[in-house]
Order: structure tokens, then sequence, then C-alpha cells
């Protein structure tokens, strides 16, 4: 009995006794909120409390650089449509007039920011920006010839808008990764 004793007793103190200790050290620093501030960061983290002065989340940060996205992908995306499209308006049963048509942004406005996992991928985790444009259609005058409509400028202004969403994708910071936006059904 003593010798089994004497096993349990060297267990004890040479392995029992210090992990109690390293738990509770782990448990010490890890825990260097009090409960009621864990709760209120949960609050304001779900939109249920008031945030405190200063705080900022990252869906607040993907919101601000929306903003500098729209600019930038509205200059690139009027910069690829600037050739436009030459398309052919029947006049008749064997006639007609080709014309270019230009879809030109002229604004944008940061719809939202919202936290999303994607699965398989190394981030695991990040935000999706949605951003509607405002679009008009131009069109140039009416051509016999393919190639004099594609050569004139479309600077007649229709009647024709619309409204185009696209989605961005930011890391689990919430920087943009530079893609272009894939567009939206929203």
């Amino acid at each position: 009995m003593t010798n089994m004793t004497t096993k349990w007793e060297i267990a004890l103190k040479q392995w029992i006794i210090p992990m109690i200790l390293v738990a509770l050290l782990v448990g010490a620093v890890g825990c260097q909120r009090t409960p009621g501030e864990v709760m209120e960061k949960v609050r304001y983290d779900f939109g249920m409390g008031d945030r405190p002065e200063g705080y900022e989340s990252v869906s607040d940060r993907v919101m601000e650089s929306l903003q500098d996205v729209g600019e930038a992908e509205m200059r690139r995306m009027n910069a690829a449509n600037r050739h436009g499209e030459v398309k052919f308006q029947e006049a008749g049963s064997l006639q007609g007039h080709f014309y270019k048509e230009v879809k030109v942004y002229e604004s944008f406005y940061p719809l939202d920011a919202v936290p999303v996992s994607r699965a398989g991928s190394s981030g695991g985790r990040g935000y999706v920006g949605t951003i509607s444009y405002d679009y008009r259609v131009y069109q140039s005058e009416r051509f016999s010839t393919r190639t004099e409509a594609q050569a004139a400028s479309a600077d007649i202004m229709t009647d024709t808008q619309g409204r185009d969403v696209y989605r961005y994708d930011f890391g689990s910071r919430g920087v943009w990764d530079g893609r272009s936006g894939e567009v939206s059904r929203r």
C-alpha cells in the first residue's frame, strides 16, 4: 500500500500540481477583461449597445474604404467601356444604320459591408462590400458602315439610365484585395 501511495504522490508532485498551476496562470493572463467588459463588447458588436468612444469595427473600416474602391472602380469601368459597342438599327427590310453605344458610370453609392466566412480559402474569413453604380447610355450618330460608327464618339445622351450593383472582397482586416467586383443581383 505504501508503494502505491508514493507513486500517487510522485505523480501529484510531477504532473498534476504543475498542470493546475499552468491552467490557473493561462486563465489569469487570458482574462484581462472583467465579465462586464466582455458582455459590453459583445453587445456593441451585435449592435445592441452603445459603442465606447474611439471604437471602430472592421465593418466601419470597410464602409469607409468603399468610397475609395468606388472611385477607382468607376474610373476603371469607364475606361474599359470607352470604346463601347457598335449596334445596328434597322430602318427597313434590308436597310439600316450603325451606331456606337457606350455605358458611362456617373455616380456610385456604398451600400453594405458584411462579414463572411469562406470555406476552403486560406484566410477563411473576410468581408464583402457592395457598391451601387448609376449609369447613363450615350450613343453616336448613325452611319452607313460599321467602321465609321466604331470611329465616332458616343456623345449623344439618351434617356436610358440604370444601376449596377457590384460585390468586392476584403480581407479579415478590412483591406480590399484589389480585384474587380462581381455583378450582384441585389
